[in-house]
């Protein structure tokens, strides 16, 4: 009984063998599957660091700035006034310091009461980015000693630029402080808990969480929509001792193999590039390749169900589309309605992105609840993918 069943699972497993060789002669024959899943993900990479190191420092950010500061001080005690240096001019030489800043104007309230109609007309038609408004007390405050406040209105078209917007003038206010010898109400450390050393890639390191778990996933996904529907000799094979469980199983160890050379490129353009990883290299990998992997186990399950070609793809398109939507890079899942939401975290990439977010910037384990969300999607998939292949009818 024993010796029957080790014939048979040595049987079955050359059987396996002979269909997983005869897979990577499928992929030979078409290289730029091949190179879609090897070349390019490391491609992109390579030259995402080399577009961010080569871009410098972004295009000085268009300002005006117009000051209701006033440099009469009036005694509370007598109603007597008097004359101090106003800090405005040293403000206004700290814009002009700034790389990041462009004065292109300088409105007085004082001698021009509709300063800020005609600031706000130049944001609107776009001719600046940013007003920089001094307040009345500005000066007096600072004589005092006390904190003086410096007020923004920054054009909200792009949300994405506000941010930046911020730090451009945050960045006038520290050569002010500086200049002016003033005490600052915060401080700021050279190396922060979760921040990027200086002498790694700061742009790729900025961009890497978003980029990588999209591309990975979406690779694996075009590399394998096709793989079933494709193939012709399938029904043929069927005449054969070849079962549909070990056409299926030889197809998903062979992408998976391939995943696992593609994963390997990502992580070596990438260190070559620059990217920090706070935690374990191999935890890394281990997020790659669980999302690769269900790049794959969605994109094997297209293609059971699709009857040709042409189905498999606008399936694809459809399905991505709607994974890229509720993933959370757009719109964050919190915002979303309670229905989506819940939708929302069946789908890979809503855990990809906290997944690698978690261990490339924090340092955290892999086995996580993301990771593990990740996994059960991938079998369920897997499944799936099986019953319905195994109903399929294929015509000789």
């Amino acid at each position: 009984m024993q010796q029957n069943l080790r014939k048979k699972l040595k049987t079955q497993l050359f059987r396996i063998l002979k269909m997983i060789k005869k897979e990577f002669r499928l992929i030979k024959i078409d290289p730029w599957n091949l190179l879609i899943a090897l070349l390019i993900p490391p491609g992109i990479i390579l030259l995402f660091a080399f577009m961010t190191e080569e871009a410098g420092d972004p295009a000085p950010l268009p300002v005006i700035v117009v000051s209701n500061d006033s440099n009469t001080f009036i005694n509370p005690n007598n109603y007597t006034s008097s004359t101090w240096d106003n800090y405005t001019i040293p403000y206004l030489k700290a814009v002009n310091k700034s790389n990041l800043l462009d004065l292109k104007g300088y409105y007085n309230s004082t001698n021009e009461p509709y300063s800020m109609e005609m600031a706000r007309q130049e944001l609107l038609i776009g001719n600046i980015n940013t007003i920089i408004v001094i307040p009345i007390e500005f000066t007096e405050l600072l004589q005092l000693g006390y904190p003086g406040i410096i007020e923004c209105i920054i054009d909200s078209s792009r949300v994405s630029k506000i941010q930046d917007n911020i730090n451009a003038v945050y960045d006038s206010i520290q050569i002010f402080v500086r200049d002016n010898n003033l005490s600052p109400q915060f401080e700021l450390k050279v190396f922060e808990k979760f921040s990027v050393p200086s002498n790694y890639n700061l742009g790729l390191n900025a961009n890497f969480i978003k980029l990588l778990p999209l591309m990975v996933f979406g690779i694996a996904n075009v590399l394998t929509i096709l793989v079933i529907v494709k193939e012709n000799p399938i029904s043929r094979l069927l005449l054969t001792p070849v079962k549909k469980s070990e056409i299926l199983l030889s197809k998903y160890i062979t992408y998976s193999a391939v995943l696992l050379v593609q994963d390997l490129g990502i992580i070596s353009a990438a260190l070559a590039s620059g990217l920090y990883i706070r935690g374990s290299i191999f935890e890394l990998f281990g997020a790659i390749y669980i999302i690769g992997y269900s790049g794959i186990s969605m994109g094997l399950f297209i293609s059971s169900l699709s009857k040709s070609k042409t189905e498999a793809n606008q399936l694809f398109f459809a399905s991505f589309i709607i994974i890229i939507l509720l993933s959370g890079l757009f719109v964050p899942l919190g915002s979303m309605p309670i229905y989506l939401n819940l939708f929302a975290q069946i789908l890979p990439l809503s855990h990809a992105n906290p997944l690698v977010n978690s261990v490339l910037s924090k340092g955290n384990s892999i086995f996580e609840y993301h990771f593990y969300v990740l996994l059960f999607v991938s079998l369920a998939l897997n499944i799936i993918t099986f019953l319905v292949f195994y109903k399929r009818r294929y015509e000789v």
